[in-house]
């Protein structure tokens, strides 16, 4: 059983929206949930095209003439040269190099938006709204007047197509429509394709996120899920684990440096662009040399254990913890897993909640391996 996440100040439009798609309102570690069955749906559901809610994501926005320079200075990525096309992945770190949020941005006419955590999102709203000073900038959280839903599989392409949404290539970004005085003009992202694992084939499984106005929801939930499968947010997490890329959420804040959760690897640090909070510390570990701490993929026969739990080696010593997990289409536990690399390249053997774990080859290369 996961723990729940610090309560969201009011989760009524969270639960309103999972409830408006005949899904049941929950809370864990990961923020609030729709839960649609109580196992993982088998990998050929996804495979065939499936649509889920995902209540646990939520989204700032940033406005004001100043926005690119301010959150340029702010993040581990480069804004300044990031086109209007693509997202890339961000993190925001305290001075001393750990992360407070890693974070999907992308930017429009009117502003940068900032997909993250929803549990993180009024945390790091705040936490910006900090450093802006004099600059003219505005930072909001949309996250409860938007609705964002993750659709994957082979019939997704056609089922976007047939509500006159682009399809965008992973990473990049297309607009439906003008936003006018919408929230956030309806937005498609592509994501990285991914395998099924143990849980499927080979074959690449196309994913995609939609984030529209909250008022969209009812008529394009009814349409997507008239062609495609309706899953709970928990299988869409599974298809983050599978890609590799670490959420952090409240029990991981301060936790990790970026290369620790291979933020490095999957293209959400710069390390060429100017100053940002724990910049230095971010730099020295990687033209050091000294990053000895990965994240890795790992499949476990028991139930899925909380982010932040701890993961042992088989001597009993503590190497490192869980950063994302979630129930796996075949059965157990797929996760994402950091620890020290030295000791996975030398025994693999690691155990979370007395079950060894079973190591998995990532979607990309850690730098040292490439």
């Amino acid at each position: 059983m996961l723990a729940a996440s610090p309560p969201l100040a009011d989760d009524s439009a969270a639960r309103a929206a999972v409830e408006s798609t005949g899904a049941r309102f929950a809370t864990d570690a990961y923020g609030p949930q729709a839960v649609r069955d109580e196992t993982a749906p088998p990998f050929e559901t996804l495979a065939r095209g499936a649509v889920a809610l995902l209540p646990d994501h939520g989204l700032l926005a940033l406005t004001g003439d100043d926005r690119v320079r301010f959150l340029h200075s702010m993040t581990t990525n480069d804004v300044e040269r990031q086109p209007a096309s693509k997202a890339r992945w961000h993190g925001l770190c305290t001075p001393k190099g750990r992360l407070l949020a890693t974070m999907l941005a992308w930017r429009d006419p009117s502003a940068i938006w900032l997909l993250l955590p929803r549990p993180q999102a009024d945390p790091i709203r705040k936490r910006l709204s900090m450093y802006v000073l004099r600059a003219k900038v505005r930072v909001e959280d949309r996250s409860d007047a938007c609705a964002v839903l993750g659709v994957c599989g082979e019939r997704a392409v056609g089922a976007l197509e047939s509500l006159g949404l682009p399809v965008p290539a992973a990473f990049e970004v297309a607009q439906a429509a003008p936003g006018g005085d919408a929230p956030i003009p309806t937005t498609v992202v592509g994501l990285p394709a991914i395998g099924g694992g143990a849980a499927g084939d080979s074959a690449a499984l196309g994913r995609w996120l939609v984030v529209m106005p909250a008022g969209l929801l009812a008529e394009r939930w009814s349409a997507l899920a008239e062609r495609l499968n309706p899953v709970g947010s928990a299988a869409w997490r599974w298809t983050d684990v599978r890609s590799g890329v670490a959420r952090i959420v409240p029990a991981t804040v301060e936790q990790f440096v970026p290369q620790m959760v291979n933020f490095d690897t999957v293209g959400g640090v710069s390390f060429d662009k100017g100053c940002y909070p724990g910049q230095e510390i971010v730099a020295r570990s990687h033209y050091l040399g000294k990053v000895k701490r990965r994240v890795f993929l790992a499949h476990v026969d028991g139930p899925e254990p909380a982010p932040g739990t701890e993961a042992f080696a088989e001597a009993g010593e503590p190497v490192g913890q869980v950063v994302l997990a979630a129930s796996a289409p075949g059965g157990g536990t797929d996760l994402l897993v950091e620890a020290q690399a030295a000791v996975v390249a030398q025994a693999g053997a690691l155990q979370v909640d007395g079950h060894r774990l079973r190591i998995e080859p990532l979607p990309y290369e850690h730098p040292s391996e490439a």
